[in-house]
């Protein structure tokens, strides 16, 4: 397993510290007003040494769900039942999943049976596991590494196995979704992500800690050490962020970086790790989601500032002149304590302090109606509800308002009328560029859902962009178009316009993919070999190197492509069957079989493996060994006339 560090406690001493006075005098505030752990030398310590000053609560929060939210794979830390679960039926794949335990280590196996025959039996361990435990327990694969989700989840509220959201229809990830650095900075501590990858680490962090919220500690451990202290009942201490002391709007950033769900755009330069508690966070990343025309009345698990936003008790304290103190995530929230540890009076207790007979606002219900409610403020106002993206969960709805008959459940003209996009809302800033917007666009298309459209409204956005920033700017973009839309022609035409020198690794793979689509092979490898120069640990972009040096016949170079990701990954099951090929194409029988069979426990159903394992057994005259590949290729592809006919040609050739 890889490298796992609990706390970071290595500090790097910077050279700021000779200025600072000790509470003889007081710490140094910066002239601009930025807070000193901004700074890029400001490193993260990790929340073992914050507890070493603010114990109680380092104590409290561990304990927390923030604290929990990611933890080793071991039994004696899940929440889930591994001793006597139910199978979980994937109808789509015909799989089944069975998670269980030797010992403390916890696993799953994937299988599938006719009969009373195993026709196919996978099993991974479970390396870690992410959540609480509040509403689920999600897992992670590594190797070498390399993250990936495990297809199966803990529901705790019902109590019950299935498989992780997402992964029900026909994506086929099953246990290769990769976990990109987007997810680790929002569900775990500041992991090691590994730049040049999709998902690798170097170092995984064990649970959400401190300094996701505080910003990175070492130079206010350093002054500290040193002796210099401020009287914070009186000043700020500019060497780390107290939430409590940022404007409202700053403090709402520190919970919208990752309880705001959906389409992450990144400002130029920025990515998932540059945000600090105290930013504006529409300088780093904003979010998009599409607007349908009802868009108060369902939501998803991580919508809780925007719902808050939405709420006239929201509104109303953050007017001007408003007499009551601008809401915030703070204000009915206490970071360092479990929610379990908490009770209705503890919820209830911040509506009261706004809600008061001198003020005339006051519960209109009888008090019969709020004596059955149990005169729970949060409960009437603030209903639980599943979401339209987890399954098997409930949580509050941070909407506040005062509840119809219909609470928070869609009518069937509602579903049917949120299957048309009204608009794309930008979430985190107010006036997003063009190309900030269509980037939205695609993101969501990519990540979230594809209705039709989406793609044709951030061609509009991209043309109205074009008078605003030059080509090469827009470049990455236009690609990133033309490659969804598949059309590569448009890809190309952009890349023969600009610099492509200056373009990132993911708009180099598209075009060299681009190329490769119009049989340029020799174009394609030269785009190919810069994306994976600039991100060598990405095993998707090798793996496309590799298909492009073997179109163009240089067999020994895809070879060494695909070897060098089968070293870095060897579940990477693509790999083998196209080293399988290769293999095959210079004469290497028994090698070639080898992948394919390779590929093939790891996917019983690769369409490829499957195809070319049968026509390597027909051609070697095995025919009868090929049949049930064959046959298993019509199962899954009952449309497809040529595998139609190569069944029949094999049972022929068997009489």
């Amino acid at each position: 397993m890889w490298k796992v560090f609990r706390f970071a406690l290595a500090l790097m001493v910077v050279g700021v510290f000779g200025s600072c006075r000790n509470r003889q005098g007081a710490d140094p505030l910066p002239a601009d007003g930025t807070y000193l752990n901004h700074s890029p030398e400001a490193t993260y310590v990790g929340s073992e040494t914050c507890g070493a000053c603010h114990r109680e609560q380092y104590e409290t929060f561990m304990q927390s769900e923030m604290g929990r939210s990611f933890r080793q794979g071991l039994l004696s830390n899940s929440d889930a039942n591994f001793v006597d679960p139910e199978p979980i039926y994937d109808p789509d794949h015909d799989l089944y999943y069975l998670p269980f335990h030797r010992g403390d280590e916890i696993f799953v196996m994937e299988y599938r049976v006719s009969g009373r025959d195993t026709l196919h039996k996978r099993v991974e361990q479970i390396d870690y596991i992410v959540g609480s435990g509040h509403h689920t327990n999600s897992h992670i694969r590594e190797e070498n590494g390399y993250l990936y989700q495990i297809p199966v989840t803990w529901y705790a509220q019902a109590g019950q196995w299935d498989l992780a959201p997402g992964f029900r229809g026909d994506d086929g990830k099953r246990f290769n979704r990769p976990i990109p650095e987007a997810c680790m900075t929002c569900h775990n501590a500041m992991p090691g992500f590994v730049e040049g990858s999709e998902n690798r680490y170097d170092y995984i962090p064990l649970g959400i800690d401190c300094e996701r919220c505080h910003g990175p500690g070492s130079i206010h451990v350093e002054q500290k050490r040193a002796g210099h202290f401020v009287d914070v009942s009186r000043e700020i201490d500019y060497t780390i962020v107290n939430p409590a002391k940022l404007s409202p709007e700053l403090q709402l950033n520190v919970c919208e970086r990752c309880h705001t769900q959906g389409a992450a755009v990144y400002l130029d330069g920025m990515g998932p790790a540059d945000f600090r508690p105290g930013m504006r966070l529409e300088d780093v990343e904003n979010v998009f989601m599409v607007r349908f025309p009802d868009s108060t009345a369902n939501f998803t698990m991580a919508s809780h500032p925007v719902r808050l936003r939405a709420s006239a008790c929201f509104r109303g304290s953050h007017e001007a002149g408003s007499v009551y103190a601008p809401m915030t995530c703070l204000t009915c929230h206490d970071p360092h304590v479990s929610i379990k540890t908490l009770d209705e009076a503890a919820y209830n207790q911040p509506c009261g302090s706004c809600h008061t007979p001198e003020r005339g606002l006051t519960c209109t219900e009888p008090e019969v109606v709020r004596a059955g409610g149990t005169g729970n403020c949060v409960a009437c106002h603030m209903p639980t509800s599943g979401t339209s993206d987890i399954p098997h969960v409930s949580i509050t709805d941070h909407f506040i308002r005062i509840p119809d008959a219909r609470g928070s459940v869609l009518s069937a003209d509602e579903v049917d009328a949120r299957r048309h996009v009204v608009r794309l809302a930008s979430l985190i800033a107010d006036a997003p560029t063009n190309r900030a917007v269509a980037e939205g666009f695609m993101t969501y298309y990519e990540e979230i859902t594809n209705p039709p459209g989406l793609l044709d409204s951030a061609a509009v956005r991209l043309e109205q962009a074009r008078a605003e920033e030059p080509l090469q700017l827009l470049a990455p973009s236009l690609i990133r178009l033309g490659f969804l839309r598949e059309d590569y022609a448009a890809v190309r035409t952009v890349a023969r316009q600009i610099d492509t020198g200056a373009l990132d690794a993911w708009s180099l793979y598209r075009v060299g993919e681009a190329f490769a689509k119009s049989a340029e092979y020799h174009a394609a490898i030269g785009y190919l070999r810069q994306a994976v120069a600039l991100a060598p640990d990405h095993l998707r972009f090798r793996r496309q190197l590799g298909a492009a040096n073997e179109e163009a016949g240089q067999f020994h170079a895809a070879l060494a492509e695909y070897d060098a990701i089968l070293a870095e990954d060897p579940t990477f099951e693509d790999a083998y069957n196209n080293r399988g090929f290769v293999r095959l194409q210079i004469g290497n029988m028994a090698a070639a079989e080898t992948d394919f069979l390779a590929a093939l426990r790891l996917n019983p159903d690769a369409e490829m493996a499957l195809a070319n394992v049968a026509s390597l057994y027909l051609n070697t005259g095995r025919q009868a060994e090929a049949i049930p590949y064959a046959e298993r290729l019509v199962a899954l592809f009952p449309d497809n006339s040529r595998y139609r006919q190569f069944r029949e040609l094999l049972n022929g050739a068997g009489h």
